[in-house]
């Protein structure tokens, strides 16, 4: 590198220089600096790569082998918890959740099959017992009809419930296994109508009244059997625990379905327990029934997108059957087209 200089009028170029090999030196020292960076940088990550892969691997296994237990002995197998917050350890939580549900299920399916033989049991050894002492009766030389004709009676009644109980049962079955209900167009009016001439009978066995309140024609998409098989459960039970001389009110309206009595009520801390199922009231309805038929309901109830839910708690008992509404849009009638093609 050169500089010019003036010196008392005289120019003068001042010359600097170094050898080549000086910086060739220094870069061959930042070349091994580097290669050495790289290769301890590379062991570094190897190492730190093969531990994470370790420990990835390890809690595979271990989800792997709770998933083979779970397989093995069922839901109730113990799963020791992950806090991992990687996409392994939302892993193990989502199989942690589905274990617990698993479980739900089958405590469940446990109590459903504990209740439903109990429920079965009691009115086939009622009937069993009719049926011997019937036979008794007609075994003797003079047998008293009279008697005998009681002793039919009451059986017929126990295998009716038998029968009503395997038709709930049924229904159960139908509903666990997500068997589809139609949606078409139902009118309330004219179905609720129907519905309460089959129990006009009933009715007057049981000194009651049941009422339809008037009202417009009012459209829901829904199934109707579906529909149908709810009002008949709502009446069912409020000719159950209607006193004599008490008034039943059906009220349909658009989108919704009110079934009202002036029995004793629900309590309160029953309000939710009785759309469980196998679960009846305090005031069980003089023993009868099998505490199925809410529960059902409520079920088929929201499987066409609606509920069914008790308005209050007392005096009487007023159920609300809640259903989706006719949309008022111009495309109603394609939709509605739409899925009857689809079924």
């Amino acid at each position: 590198m050169a500089v010019p200089v003036d010196v008392s009028g005289h120019r003068f170029a001042v010359t600097v220089r170094k050898g080549l090999s000086t910086v060739a030196g220094a870069v061959s020292v930042v070349r091994r600096a580097f290669a050495l960076a790289v290769v301890i940088t590379l062991v570094l990550a190897l190492a730190l790569g093969l531990l994470i892969a370790t420990r990835l691997v390890r809690r595979l296994r271990a989800l792997r082998t709770a998933a083979m237990r779970v397989a093995e002995l069922g839901p109730g197998v113990e799963l020791h918890a992950d806090g991992g917050r990687d996409e392994v350890g939302d892993l193990t939580r989502s199989f942690a959740t589905m274990q617990k549900q698993l479980r739900a299920q089958e405590e469940a399916r446990r109590t459903f099959v504990a209740s439903a033989s109990h429920e079965l049991r009691t009115p086939l050894q009622s009937l069993l017992f009719m049926l011997d002492m019937l036979y008794e009766d007609l075994a003797d030389e003079a047998p008293d009809l009279a008697h005998a004709r009681e002793d039919v009676g009451r059986a017929r009644a126990q295998a009716e419930r038998l029968c009503g109980l395997s038709a709930e049962l049924l229904d159960l079955s139908r509903l666990d296994a997500g068997v589809a209900l139609r949606r078409e167009r139902v009118e309330l009016v004219g179905l609720c109508r129907s519905v309460v001439a089959e129990f006009e009978g009933r009715a007057i066995e049981a000194n009651a009244l049941i009422e339809l309140i008037p009202a417009p024609a009012a459209w829901v998409v829904a199934d109707p059997s579906a529909v149908v098989q709810i009002i008949r459960g709502l009446l069912d039970n409020a000719l159950r625990f209607t006193h004599p001389g008490g008034r039943i009110s059906v009220t349909p309206r658009p989108g919704t379905i009110a079934v009202a009595d002036e029995g004793p009520g629900v309590p309160t801390h029953e309000r939710d327990l009785i759309f469980e199922r196998f679960r009846r009231g305090q005031d069980g309805g003089g023993g009868v029934g099998f505490g199925l038929g809410l529960a059902i309901g409520r079920e088929l109830a929201r499987r066409m997108d609606g509920d069914l839910s008790l308005d209050r708690a007392g005096p009487g008992a007023r159920f609300v059957l809640r259903l989706a509404p006719v949309p008022s849009s111009a495309a109603t009638g394609r939709e509605l087209a739409r899925e009857a093609s689809e079924r």
